[in-house]
């Protein structure tokens, strides 16, 4: 009975000895398979990151240039600021005179071809008159009453019988005459130069990648500047012979306005 005891245990023994070797090599395969999955994942995502920086080479490869145009345009547009300034010691009797005066410069100026809609107010004021006594006091003398209008007009041909006749009505302010292009003869100027800003730009863009051995494959950025235009002022000195002589006419001539255009554009290289 012993006998068959022991060789149960050997036969036991030897059928576990078996299980625990196919457990162990079932397992070293499993951990071998665990093992190589991030191995290929790995991989993967490194390939990923060089492809993002070499892309993100390519769009730090740029190149910033300036373009500009200029051209001269006839002036179709005339602004006179004329007004009367009336001082009093009576703020009552300082804006009866001003109103006076001022109500017969309209009047001369729309008989000279003003139209209704060609001139405005642009500022009226009335403002204290001090003087400094010998021991320093501040003492009111009075008031001084300003009535500035402004006419606004594309007819040139009559500034100068204007300026005239608003002197002769009792005109004493003349804070100028300025000359410049319309908004819409301005607004198709600085579109064709735009386009010629834009185009020399390119030749400088093309000029600079061709030097350093590159071409250039598109446009990252562009600004545009249309700020570089100013009206025309007349000569004050001019304008003041209007008072020294209602005899002979008042000297009007209207320029040309300058127009520029500036371009920033930031190209995109191969």
């Amino acid at each position: 009975m012993s006998n068959n005891f022991e060789k149960n245990l050997k036969r036991n023994v030897n059928n576990l000895n078996i299980l625990l070797f196919l457990g162990l090599g079932l397992g070293f395969i499993a951990l071998n398979v665990i093992s190589m999955e991030p191995i290929g994942v790995f991989a993967q995502a490194t390939l990923s990151d060089q492809d993002n920086k070499t892309q993100l080479a390519s769009l730090n490869n740029t190149l910033f240039v300036s373009g500009s145009a200029t051209d001269k345009v006839k002036t179709d547009l005339v602004t006179i600021s004329i007004g009367v300034q009336s001082t009093n010691q009576s703020v009552t009797d300082a804006v009866t005179s001003n109103s006076k005066i001022a109500n017969e410069i309209i009047t001369s100026l729309r008989d000279n071809g003003v139209k209704e809609n060609e001139i405005s107010t642009s500022q009226y004021t009335i403002q204290p008159n001090f003087n400094f006594t010998e021991s320093g006091i501040s003492v009111q003398t009075g008031f001084t009453v300003s009535n500035i209008l402004t006419i606004q007009s594309p007819n040139f041909d009559n500034i100068s019988s204007w300026i005239d006749s608003a002197v002769n009505a009792g005109a004493n302010t003349i804070n100028g005459v300025d000359f410049r292009v319309s908004d819409k003869s301005l607004e198709s100027v600085t579109n064709a130069l735009i386009e010629q800003a834009i185009i020399n730009a390119r030749q400088n863009a093309e000029v600079a990648a061709s030097a350093i051995g590159s071409t250039i494959v598109g446009i990252k950025s562009i600004s545009v500047n249309t700020d570089g235009f100013n009206p025309v002022p007349f000569n004050d000195q001019i304008m003041q012979k209007s008072f020294a002589s209602v005899v002979t006419s008042t000297p009007i001539l209207p320029g040309q306005q300058e127009v520029s255009v500036t371009v920033q554009i930031t190209y995109l290289l191969n």
